[in-house]
């Protein structure tokens, strides 16, 4: 990707942009996963099995955007390029373990276990990334108005596709009031009211 202004302000707020999103995800993913845990598989199925739909969708989205543009850019830039190649294979595993749970529900056997695995080997993914490849990517000098605007439009349409391609659909999800609280009381695996705002200011 050819390199423009990459100091400029309006470059800054894209990448700025950029690896917030990305990060957002990550913590979404975090908090699905301390919501999951809380709750029993068999008592509270319904609402286990919307956590999981709802993180799988978000996963393959977030998969996508890093496989299609953010680590086609990072391979040249990052000291050891052969560091892309073993995320790339991480991927490989998220999605195998997506694909068997996309195809489970709540009552089936091993259908928590292979959440939980999902989970602790996507957070090891993610301490990885966010320790290693992230501060790499905000060093680079690279065009990031129009990385930003191709990452912006792939994600929407991402977002859209996966939504109605989904076994389950969005209104398979557990229903929400319009403050972001669960029906049952509890929040979803998203930001509630409070903690909404720069991903700096959140605590993981």
């Amino acid at each position: 990707m050819p390199q423009s202004h990459p100091n400029s302000r309006a470059a800054t707020a894209a990448r700025s942009h950029i690896i917030e999103l990305l990060q957002d995800d990550h913590w979404r993913l975090k908090r699905a996963y301390r919501e999951f845990q809380r709750l029993d598989a068999e008592r509270n199925g319904d609402l286990c099995e919307s956590i999981v739909r709802r993180t799988l969708h978000e996963l393959r989205v977030h998969a996508a955007l890093e496989e299609e543009l953010i680590y086609p850019v990072m391979r040249p830039i990052v000291g050891d390029p052969e560091r892309v190649d073993q995320a790339e294979v991480e991927h490989e595993t998220i999605h195998l373990l997506i694909t068997q749970l996309e195809a489970a529900h709540a009552v089936d056997e091993k259908f928590s276990a292979r959440f939980v695995v999902l989970c602790e080997y996507v957070l090891h993914h993610i301490k990885e990334e966010e320790g290693e490849l992230f501060p790499q990517l905000k060093r680079a000098k690279l065009d990031w108005e129009s990385l930003c605007a191709e990452f912006t439009e792939r994600r929407e349409a991402l977002l859209t596709a996966d939504a109605n391609e989904s076994l389950t659909g969005l209104n398979d999800l557990a229903p929400v009031d319009e403050t972001g609280l669960l029906m049952t009381g509890q929040y979803p695996a998203r930001y509630p009211p409070h903690e909404a705002g720069s991903i700096t200011s959140r605590k993981i």
